[in-house]
């Protein structure tokens, strides 16, 4: 899970961060223990489950609780070979770990799974956790499927409606909304830790989940075994250069179509027919450009994404220019969900509330406009779909109360970990991970030359494993940055 859906550095001497002073967040001393009982549900029947309490607001450690939903997969090996607790976040923001937990521990190398319990939570107000935010749902951004597309009337038309859906989904969940940013997972990521007995954090986040982990290591550095920060954010961002980011799915396209240049002339032939008329599947429907679009800029970010990228670009080309059973049997193909654009998100108000906390800046409406115009010129193919999102994210949501990420302003502080990236990552781009670890001058940076966001245990690559691996294991980083070469799977 994404981002909304998509240098080698010499150790150097931590300096605190000016905005916030090391001493200001302090180590949670003592937790309850766990009670882990196995989960009820099929899908995580290798898994045990636990609730862990905690305070809705810091403010009041005594007043009303929330509940965290955490779920473990505990360490294959022996007694002796247990290292301690691998901690995973899958990203989002809002991203549930607990239905993740299957698929991202299904691709550790065995000696991370033989020396570590697997856990991974559903951060507050998430999933299973509880109380959950709701009524938040929201329908896709509002295009034109033929013709040109004024990119500027999408997104006015993207302000007013999450304006009218977040007004709605504060209105719904005011209590609970304003305890949910990543300043608050931060303290239930350290309670955590402190509830399963490690003395030190062991953490691997993907996408926003390095911000989590950023978060973390600034306010608790002393409690920092190893971070894995894989897909990387700008610890230095604010939410106008989230927009910035918008054209990285173009990028994996563009790195898709160079692994499989089969593809890209029908590709090419597909969008051209798209632009100008929707395909007429069974029963009338039509199938327009953005059920394309949205299927393979939804697909291209995993290799396990690979094939329903492929079958949705051989599909639609068939149904229109083949002919008989073949293209019959194109046309039924396009009926079904799986390369249709999905009708709404259902993680908007959530991903949009979390973003409005973490950052407090707001962009004016000229400031919304060039951006837009320049992640359509930089990502013509999806770079307008992701600014609208992004620029439209805190429209209504002007009661929010800001607890805003860290920015640090200075290099450090001097933790372990490794900053995984690949070149032309689908949804955080590279220069985001480089921003990262010229922050941390104690990490080193792992970079893969290919198009894919998470690549550890994800990517099918013994070079990215072994190196994180070792360090996970050790927990002493690399003398020097490493790059492993990417050999795409073709299969």
């Amino acid at each position: 899970m994404g981002l909304r859906r998509l240098l080698t550095v010499s150790a150097a001497s931590a300096l605190a961060i000016a905005t916030l002073p090391m001493s200001a967040a302090q180590s949670t001393e003592s937790a309850p223990a766990l009670d882990w009982v196995p989960c009820q549900d099929s899908y995580l029947e290798a898994f045990t489950c636990a609730i862990l309490e905690r305070p809705l607001d810091r403010a009041r450690p005594n007043g009303a609780k929330i509940q965290i939903a955490m779920v473990k997969l505990p360490a294959s090996g022996t007694p002796e070979q247990r290292v301690g607790t691998l901690f995973m976040n899958p990203g989002g923001p809002g991203g549930s770990g607990v239905e993740a937990a299957p698929y991202a521990s299904a691709g550790l190398p065995n000696d991370v799974r033989e020396s570590f319990d697997f856990v991974t939570w559903d951060p507050r107000g998430i999933g299973s956790s509880t109380p959950a935010i709701k009524d938040c749902t929201a329908a896709m951004p509002q295009r034109p499927s033929t013709g040109p597309v004024d990119w500027q009337q999408v997104l006015r038309g993207r302000v007013r409606y999450l304006g009218s859906v977040n007004r709605r989904c504060y209105a719904q969940n005011a209590s609970l909304i304003n305890h949910v940013g990543t300043v608050d997972g931060a303290y239930d990521l350290d309670a955590m830790r402190a509830a399963v007995g490690d003395e030190r954090l062991t953490y691997w986040g993907i996408s926003y989940g390095t911000m989590l982990g950023s978060t973390y290591a600034q306010l608790f550095p002393e409690n920092v075994r190893a971070l894995v920060l894989d897909g990387n954010m700008d610890p230095q961002i604010g939410l106008l250069r989230l927009s910035w980011g918008a054209s990285a799915t173009d990028n994996s396209i563009g790195y898709y179509f160079e692994v499989f240049p089969e593809l890209e002339p029908k590709f090419i032939a597909v969008r051209e027919y798209l632009n100008e008329r929707a395909i007429t599947i069974p029963g009338g429907t039509p199938y327009t450009r953005w059920d394309l679009l949205d299927t393979v800029a939804g697909h291209v970010a995993a290799v396990d994404g690979w094939p329903t990228a492929r079958d949705a670009i051989e599909s639609s080309y068939d149904a229109i220019f083949a002919t008989g059973e073949t293209q019959a049997a194109a046309l039924a193909a396009l009926q079904g969900a799986r390369f249709r654009s999905p009708s709404t998100d259902s993680n908007a108000g959530v991903f949009s509330a979390i973003l409005c906390q973490d950052f407090a800046g707001r962009p004016g409406r000229a400031q919304q406009r060039s951006t837009m115009d320049t992640a359509v010129l930089e990502g013509p193919l999806y770079g307008g779909v992701l600014a609208a999102d992004f620029l439209a994210a805190c429209s209504g949501y002007g009661r929010i109360k800001a607890s805003p990420v860290p920015r640090p302003t200075a290099y450090g502080p001097n933790v372990p970990g490794l900053v995984v990236n690949s070149t032309r990552d689908a949804e955080t781009p590279y220069q985001w991970a480089v921003n990262m670890a010229r922050t941390y001058p104690s990490m080193r940076m792992v970079t893969s030359p290919s198009g894919l966001h998470g690549t550890f245990g994800l990517a099918q690559d013994a070079c990215i494993n072994d190196t994180v691996s070792d360090f996970l294991l050790s927990g002493v980083v690399p003398a020097l940055d490493v790059v492993c070469p990417f050999t795409p799977p073709r299969d």
